[in-house]
């Protein structure tokens, strides 16, 4: 890339931004901008979300960003800044595909929820009616020096997988004896689909008993499976069919089609180096069949917008149900009680963190490696989206955008 002053590329960022909004929008799904103020928001306030995300691309802590707000169903805010792909100087535009990570489970978990009304799987059914193998799984146990297998004291539960309480490791982030056999098996990277994921994970002794430890885990990928079986379709298949053609979310896959890779941002690392190709193998190979519920798709801002506006509206969106009300109610409510949690002392639901906000009600969210966020909150009817491709993420840049977004709410 050119190196431009950085006040040219902060201006340049800029007439971006604003060129996309206005060029575009007639042809996306979440509809044409309204008056912020008709929805309750107030629109200088909002401004500021534009400042923050051109200051984190003039410090070159980003390459590009894109931010969304929606309120009642309507767009209320939405803005593209800087690149995609920095190095060809190519635009983050309205349509920018984005690697979204583990924001693919919160769609793994409603897919569950539908198949759970149905009456195909029941919350607290034992994996094992599902999955063969999982009924007679062992926990590593290290206690002075000493390690040994142990019986788990139950199965594993759909809840469990869920709610991310099944036992159950990543292989990514921690290295115990378990994450280790992880990697050595090659969980969750040398996977021909879920069924071969899953005979390697039957092998390996838990990390820790089912229901009694938040754990972050590959818990939404066992329950893609789950998903698969109880459906008797790929979670592909299933997800096309009862989730993005009925919200109308076109631009959403575990493998991108060759005409629309074009579109897929550069990922980039901190500094902003070009990340490896590696991070896009799975995004472009035709031939995978490695869907992972846990972090296999990409998306655009739009449609995880509609995705999001339908939790928002508790189910619905433009008429069309996804899910009851009361299963929205349910994956919005606390599993956790006064379990241990690894990683800090939130709540969370099934498939969702839940950040109670005081007088701004309760939001529900997640979050993908590439620093991709979102959140919806029913009380509101808000929905605050971000997206950037920034692997590993050390910044709260979403989380920025969600408290300035608060701060100019007018209700």
């Amino acid at each position: 890339m050119t190196n431009y002053p950085r006040l040219l590329v902060l201006a340049f960022a800029f007439l971006l931004s604003i060129v996309d909004v206005t060029s575009a929008q007639r042809a996306f799904s979440c509809g044409e901008l309204c008056n912020p103020a008709e929805l309750g928001l107030d629109a200088e306030k909002l401004e500021r979300i534009d400042a923050a995300c051109l200051k984190w691309i003039e410090d070159e802590k980003i390459a590009g960003c894109s931010a969304m707000v929606l309120r009642d169903g309507k767009l209320a805010y939405l803005k593209c800044f800087g690149y995609r792909d920095r190095e060809q100087e190519l635009p983050i535009e309205r349509d920018t595909i984005f690697r979204i990570y583990s924001m693919s489970k919160p769609v793994t978990s409603v897919a569950a929820m539908q198949l759970i009304e149905q009456g195909k799987i029941g919350l607290d059914d034992p994996v094992s009616t599902h999955i063969e193998g999982f009924e007679n799984l062992t926990v590593l146990k290290i206690e002075d020096g000493n390690v040994e297998e142990i019986p788990a004291r139950r199965e594993i539960a759909v809840r469990d997988l869920l709610s991310h309480t099944s036992g159950l490791t990543y292989g990514f982030f921690g290295d115990t004896e378990v994450d280790k056999e992880y990697r050595r098996q090659g969980v969750l990277v040398m996977d021909a689909d879920l069924e071969h994921m899953c005979t390697k994970l039957i092998t390996i002794p838990l990390l820790y008993q089912p229901g009694e430890r938040w754990h972050y885990s590959a818990s939404t990928d066992v329950l893609g499976r789950v998903v698969e079986v109880a459906s008797g379709q790929t979670l592909a298949e299933y997800f096309q069919q009862h989730i993005f053609e009925p919200l109308g979310m076109t631009d959403s896959f575990f493998t991108l089609p060759e005409a629309r890779q074009s579109r897929l941002a550069q990922m980039y690392q901190p500094g902003l180096e070009p990340a490896s190709e590696w991070e896009s193998i799975r995004f472009k190979n035709q031939e995978n069949r490695f869907f992972s519920g846990g972090g296999g798709l990409c998306s655009t801002i739009d449609d995880y917008g509609r995705f999001a506006q339908m939790l928002a509206a508790r189910g619905e969106l433009d008429g069309v149900r996804i899910l009851n009300p009361e299963s929205v109610d349910t994956m919005f409510t606390n599993q956790l009680g006064n379990l241990d949690k690894s990683t800090g002392g939130f709540e969370f639901g099934l498939g969702f963190k839940i950040n109670d906000r005081g007088d701004n009600g309760t939001d529900y969210g997640w979050g993908g490696a590439a620093g991709t966020r979102f959140w919806s909150n029913p009380e509101k009817n808000l929905s605050v989206l971000f997206m950037v491709q920034i692997k590993p993420t050390t910044e709260q840049f979403g989380e920025r955008i969600l408290n300035l977004t608060y701060r100019a709410l007018e209700d």
